[in-house]
């Protein structure tokens, strides 16, 4: 709470409306630590979490069976701060590209569910027929490792398996003998997340990570060299 508190303050802080180089930057340079702060106390209420529930995980690192996810339920000011963060990269270019591409995929896996009835279950069915097709996050390094992963957002920070790898790929993901879950947080933190975001709502920054990054290079990608 104190994390989300301090995030809220420093964003009431500052003139959040149309963007130019110089609030680009300035937003820029004051979100680095309270996301930094907010990320590395939520790390640590996840690990107590697990620690009280008795939680025997499985994931490892390089495992990276869960990043074929289409990852949505991500805060405007977590992609703002990834985007801040690649914006120079080298292969910032081949991000999006690739964020595209996953972007028009899930679209028209959408369209095709809403087509067929029960709105209320497309998105989820659409969510699984994405996974099910295996596309690798454009995040996702060669050797099985996050590319941002100091900056990866809260949904991807969430998720644990207690079972074998295999169960979090592919159609296994539907098994009965899966054993994968999510960390959810309590209803006033979530709340007060909520505030935080409400703060950038005018930037409308879609809440899905590789839509995000799109929408944030279409703000900002103009203010780089």
């Amino acid at each position: 709470m104190t994390a989300a508190e301090t995030l809220e303050a420093t964003l009431n802080s500052l003139s959040i409306g149309e963007m130019n180089p110089e609030a680009y930057q300035a937003l820029g340079n004051a979100l680095e630590k309270p996301l930094q702060h907010l990320h590395g106390t939520y790390d640590r209420y996840v690990a107590a979490a697990l620690k009280e529930d008795g939680k025997n995980i499985t994931c490892k690192k390089g495992c990276s069976a869960c990043c074929r996810h289409y990852v949505s339920s991500v805060e405007p000011f977590e992609i703002l701060g990834i985007h801040l963060r690649i914006r120079h990269a080298e292969n910032y270019p081949d991000i999006l590209f690739a964020s595209h591409d996953r972007v028009t995929r899930f679209d028209k896996i959408f369209k095709e569910e809403q087509g067929k009835g029960e709105a209320s279950e497309a998105e989820d069915r659409s969510l699984y027929r994405y996974f099910v097709r295996g596309l690798a996050c454009p995040f996702l390094g060669k050797d099985g490792e996050c590319g941002i992963y100091e900056s990866r957002p809260m949904s991807c920070r969430m998720f644990f398996s207690e079972t074998s790898p295999r169960f979090c790929a592919g159609t296994s993901l539907a098994s009965p003998w899966n054993r994968n879950f999510q960390v959810e947080l309590p209803d006033e933190a979530e709340e007060a997340l909520a505030r935080c975001s409400a703060l950038l709502a005018g930037l409308e920054i879609p809440a899905e990570l590789f839509a995000g990054v799109l929408e944030a290079n279409a703000l900002f990608g103009k203010y780089d060299v």
